[in-house]
Parts: structure tokens; sequence; C-alpha cells
């Protein structure tokens, strides 16, 4: 423990006695923490951010006493608080877990890739140029992009894009629950 004298100083700013704090307590804070806290690493993690607490506070500090009990008191708070944090996590993480595995999220997956794999094996059957810019559409190029980077008219990237949605329609007329996705694509 320092004295009065030191106590001063350190609340002034003092590195030397900072350290000699830091060395007094650390172990102790340590061992503390560790009753809260499993991982080695993280109970560090805490001890630096109580000790930069500290040091931005110091001089808020009353007396030596009020030291060592800010230490521990600040130990406890980050390691409740970090325990807390980590419950609303895994709270989380088993929601995500049970709704990843749960069987709606399977078939709506299913069901999404299963429309993409139709859309694209229908894409691979239009004519070159129309496949194209098709697959530009699909990434998200606007007609004035696709007509430059193909070197055409707008006008005929709007024409290719008709005859996709036409083909595209007519081979797809089996799967209604793609008309929407092809109507959102080619909407001119």
């Amino acid at each position: 423990m320092i004295n009065t004298e030191d106590f001063n100083s350190f609340k002034k700013g003092d590195k030397r006695l900072f350290k000699q704090v830091f060395d007094s307590f650390y172990k102790g804070l340590f061992l503390f923490a560790r009753k809260y806290i499993a991982s080695d690493s993280e109970v560090e993690d805490l001890l630096q951010e109580v000790f930069v607490m500290l040091w931005e506070k110091k001089d808020q500090l009353a007396d030596a006493m009020s030291l060592k009990a800010f230490l521990y008191v600040s130990v406890r708070n980050k390691a409740l608080n970090k325990l807390r944090h980590q419950k609303v996590v895994d709270e989380h993480q088993k929601e995500m877990l049970l709704n990843l595995s749960g069987e709606a999220f399977y078939k709506e997956n299913l069901i999404e890739e299963e429309t993409y794999r139709l859309l694209l094996n229908a894409i691979d059957t239009l004519p070159v140029q129309t496949r194209r810019v098709c697959q530009m559409v699909m990434n998200g190029a606007r007609n004035v992009d696709i007509a430059e980077e193909l070197e055409i008219s707008k006008h005929t990237v709007k024409y290719h894009k008709q005859q996709a949605f036409s083909v595209l329609r007519e081979k797809l007329s089996d799967y209604v629950y793609v008309l929407p996705i092809l109507i959102a694509l080619f909407e001119t």
C-alpha cells in the first residue's frame, strides 16, 4: 500500500508510483478475476482495462484505501459485465443454432437453391449474347453499363432482356414461384 504523500503524487500522475501500484496489485487482482473468468488472456485484457481506467480516474480517488477498493470493485464489475455479455452471446448462438437446424430453414434454403439452379440452367440455354445480357442483369448491371461493356445499343440490351424474359418464362412455366423473380430481374 502507498502512503498519503505517495498517494498524492500518484494522483498527480507520477508514473513510477503507478507502476508500483500496478506491481503491488496485479497478481492479487489476477487471482480475484480468475474466480469469475476462466481464460487467462481475458483476465489480462480485463485487468489492462481496469488499470487504464485507474489512470484516467486517479485524480478522483479520495485516499489510498479507496484505491484498493476501486481496483477490486472495478475488476468485479467488469468481470460480471463480461459474464452477462457472454450469456447474451451464448443465448443468441443457441437460438441461431435452433433456427439453422430447423425444418423451416432447411426447406426455405432448399427451395431457394433449387429455384436458383433451375433459373441458371434455363439461362444456359439462351443464345450467347442474350445469356451474357441476362447474366449481367442478374449481377445488378444497368442497361447503360451493359450496352457500354458489350458495345451494343441500349435498345439492343432491352431487346435481349425481353427475349430472355420470354424464353425463361416459357421454360420455367411449370415453376410458378419463379415468375416474380423473373419479373423483378427484367423490369426495364
